[in-house]
C-alpha cells in the first residue's frame, strides 16, 4: 500500500470516529506531521493508519481513545514517535516476537563461544574441550539480555526535542532512574541465578553440539525474527 492509499484509508476511518475520538486522533496527526519529529512521510502515514484502525475498532467496543492511550494526546504522540524511532514493538504480537528474539540471539552467541573454546583445544594439538552448562546460567543469560537491551534503549534512546529545557532535564532524570532500576534488577537476578545453580540440572555439550545449536539459532533468527517490517 502506497502513501496515498494509506492517507485515504485514514481519512475514511476518521469519518467513522465520534467527535471525542476524532479530536484525539487529529491532535496526534498534528504532532506527528510537525517538524519536531524525524519520521518520514511514509512512516507517519503508516503509523496514523494503524492508529486510526485501532481507535475505530476500540470505539466499536465502547472504548475511547483516551481510555487506551491516556488523556494527553501530545504525551502519547511523543512516546509513540520515540518508540517508533527506537524500533520498539507496540502490538502484543510484535512484543512477543521482540522479547523472544533478544534471549534467542543472546543464547545463540553463547553457544558460539562454547563452540570456539571447545575447538581451540583440537586446533592447538589437544583434545576437543567439552563444556558443562548449568540450566540456571542459560536462564540467567536470557533474562539479563532482555534487561540489558531495555536499559540501553531507554537510557540511550533519543528524547524528542522540546523547547523547554526543564522538560529535557526531567526526561533525563527519568532515564537515570530507570537505568538504576535495571541495574538493580540485574544484580538481583545474578544472586538468584547463583542460588539456582545449586539445584538446577547441568548437562555437557561438545563443540559439535554447540555448533549445531549456533546454526539453528542463526537460521531461526533469519527466518523468524529478521522479517520485521521497517
Amino acid at each position: 500500500m502506497n502513501i496515498h492509499e494509506m492517507k485515504d484509508e485514514s481519512k475514511k476511518l476518521t469519518q467513522q470516529m465520534n467527535p471525542a475520538n476524532k479530536k484525539y486522533f487529529n491532535e496526534v496527526v498534528r504532532y506527528i506531521s510537525s517538524d519536531s519529529t524525524t519520521l518520514t512521510e511514509t512512516k507517519s502515514a503508516e503509523i496514523l493508519r494503524g492508529l486510526a484502525k485501532q481507535i475505530v475498532n476500540n470505539q466499536q467496543k465502547g472504548i475511547s481513545a483516551q481510555d487506551v492511550f491516556g488523556n494527553d494526546a501530545s504525551v502519547y504522540s511523543s512516546q509513540l514517535v520515540e518508540d517508533v524511532l527506537m524500533r520498539k514493538p507496540r502490538t502484543l504480537k510484535d512484543k512477543i516476537k521482540y522479547y523472544t528474539m533478544i534471549p534467542w540471539v543472546a543464547l545463540t552467541w553463547v553457544f558460539f563461544i562454547y563452540m570456539i573454546t571447545g575447538f581451540m583445544g583440537k586446533w592447538f594439538g589437544g583434545e576437543l574441550e567439552y563444556t558443562q552448562i548449568n540450566t540456571s546460567f542459560l536462564l540467567l543469560v536470557a533474562v539479563i539480555s532482555i534487561i540489558l537491551i531495555e536499559a540501553v534503549t531507554r537510557f540511550l534512546g533519543s528524547v524528542p526535542a522540546e523547547d523547554e529545557k526543564e522538560k529535557n532535564l526531567s526526561a533525563r532524570k527519568f532515564d537515570l532512574k530507570a537505568l538504576g532500576i535495571y541495574i538493580g534488577a540485574a544484580v538481583l537476578l545474578v544472586a538468584v541465578g547463583l542460588m539456582l545453580d545449586q539445584v538446577m540440572p547441568s548437562f555437557t555439550v561438545s563443540p559439535w553440539d554447540s555448533l549445531i545449536v549456533f546454526i539453528i539459532g542463526v537460521l531461526g533468527h533469519i527466518l523468524i525474527f529478521a522479517r520485521r517490517g521497517k
